[in-house]
């Protein structure tokens, strides 16, 4: 097991590959040593969780082509999920990622928390 992006002050990791051949990652809207998210709602949130991914993609070897499944946490559902789509489309074009969304209370002011599984080959 290899754990990507790991925290050095609590035991928590962004990403972490298992069993060789799976990778799992959280990430938020909010930058590394930041306590909030970045502005502009969830649009904003969803290109800065996708920023974070692609670094740990990369770290992983890895690109977004490997993603198979998401899952998405947003504070509203109803009135964050068309600015999250528009971020969507740009950065998967057209890879079916498979995706569920959920609305949950988020911390730290938050808007969007996404989970991404992606196979590594």
């Amino acid at each position: 097991m290899r754990f990507i992006d790991s925290d050095r002050t609590f035991p928590i990791s962004s990403a972490v590959v298992h069993g060789g051949r799976i990778f799992e990652a959280v990430v938020t809207g909010v930058p590394d040593g930041r306590s909030a998210p970045v502005p502009g709602g969830a649009g904003a949130e969803m290109q800065e969780a996708f920023r974070q991914l692609d670094l740990l993609l990369k770290e992983a070897g890895v690109d977004r082509a490997a993603i198979c499944t998401a899952r998405l946490y947003l504070h509203d559902v109803l009135a964050d999920i068309a600015a999250v789509n528009v971020v969507w489309k740009e950065y998967f074009g057209t890879h079916p990622v498979v995706r569920r969304a959920y609305g949950v209370t988020l911390q730290a002011g938050m808007r969007v928390e996404a989970a991404f599984t992606a196979e590594i080959p």
